[in-house]
């Protein structure tokens, strides 16, 4: 009976180590990763969410926000906390009201008027949101954008390829809907928002060089006041199928900012230092949605943009028959050495002296 268990052992390693050689030769490793499904993606992300909206884990973030004077975090943080339901400490809660307590009348309009003036001034996204992005988003925002480089084209300083070619492209939006897909509107509001990054400075080294391969199109700037006066089509300007690049980056920030918010989306650009984490950005927008960004900010960009794929079913398989393979033969080397060690140890049977035997013959003779 037991060498019958040793030989069905035994057939059923080979039977498993024969699966897991054949799951190697799919080449399972070579593409390991596939997308989730959106559902998949939802579970993932709301586990999460979960683990990081816990009292312990959010509340000292929140501090630290309040404690920096970091008026965008904190309000992100604080509407996180309340969409979640995560009781607040009163004096925390009294510190960031405090830090958000919006400034006086005059002083509003005034600072609002400097920020629609110069982006660059806005000190909360709140007021981008308010001041700026009104008219950026605008097909007014893009013909000051173009004049701008134009006049600095004119007098010979240096033109900002980059806007200008956002600007192109917000400008000539339907017509690059044919090139990238989507919709006007979305890819309007995407190269409007990289505009606007750019123009702040806060787009990252890795967009900044993705932006300006996909911008390196000739401008002809003596038909760029004949445009702005209503006498020249943007054809003339530039050849809006020179940038079908820029239109797919900026349909998938539209889309973000469909998913979220412009302002939100000004804020998540600095996450993205390629077309393919502009992607990605969106696949999770769109189901993060007025979370994304306090998901970016909580679990980090690596970990946030890891839930977007899980192993492939194959790779799970050939993993699992590999353990399997290798906890059998261990298994069996394990059991022949216990085997061996035992013969080891066992005793030795001592030989027990033979007793002299004697002669019957002899014996009766003396008798």
């Amino acid at each position: 009976m037991r060498r019958l268990a040793h030989v069905c052992l035994v057939l059923a390693a080979l039977g498993n180590g024969a699966a897991a050689l054949w799951a190697l030769s799919r080449t399972p490793f070579a593409a390991p990763l596939v997308a989730r499904s959106e559902a998949e993606l939802r579970l993932a992300f709301e586990r999460a969410m979960l683990r990081e909206a816990a009292p312990e884990r959010l509340i000292p973030r929140l501090e630290e926000a309040v404690a920096a004077g970091d008026r965008d975090r904190t309000e992100m943080l604080a509407a996180f906390a309340r969409r979640r339901g995560v009781p607040i400490p009163p004096a925390t809660a009294a510190a960031a009201h405090a830090l958000l307590a919006p400034p006086g009348v005059l002083e509003q309009a005034l600072d609002c008027g400097a920020c629609a003036w110069n982006p660059e001034t806005c000190d909360s996204l709140r007021q981008m949101a308010a001041c700026a992005l009104p008219v950026e988003l605008t097909p007014a925002g893009d013909l000051n954008a173009l004049r701008r480089q134009a006049a600095n084209w004119l007098v010979g300083e240096e033109v900002d390829r980059i806007e200008a070619g956002l600007a192109v492209a917000g400008l000539g939006a339907t017509a690059l809907v044919a090139v990238s897909g989507g919709a006007s509107y979305i890819l309007k509001t995407g190269a409007s928002a990289a505009r606007l990054a750019r123009r702040m400075g806060t787009l990252t080294p890795g967009l900044t060089r993705v932006l300006g391969e996909a911008t390196d199109v000739p401008v002809a700037w003596n038909r760029v006041l004949p445009y702005l006066v209503g006498r020249a089509p943007l054809e003339e300007v530039a050849d809006l199928s020179r940038l079908a690049r820029v239109g797919a980056i900026a349909e998938d920030l539209g889309a973000v900012a469909r998913h979220t918010s412009p302002v939100e989306t000004l804020a998540l650009l600095r996450h993205v230092d390629s077309a393919e984490d502009a992607a990605r950005l969106r696949r999770l927008s769109a189901v993060a949605g007025a979370e994304t960004r306090v998901t970016m900010e909580l679990l980090g960009k690596a970990r946030a943009f890891r839930m977007l794929v899980r192993l492939a079913d194959i790779v799970l398989a050939a993993i699992g028959l590999v353990a399997l393979f290798l906890a059998q033969v261990g298994s069996a080397l394990v059991s022949l050495l216990v085997a061996l060690l035992r013969r080891a140890v066992r005793p030795r049977p001592v030989a027990r002296p033979r007793k002299p035997r004697h002669d019957r013959a002899a014996m009766g003779g003396g008798g």
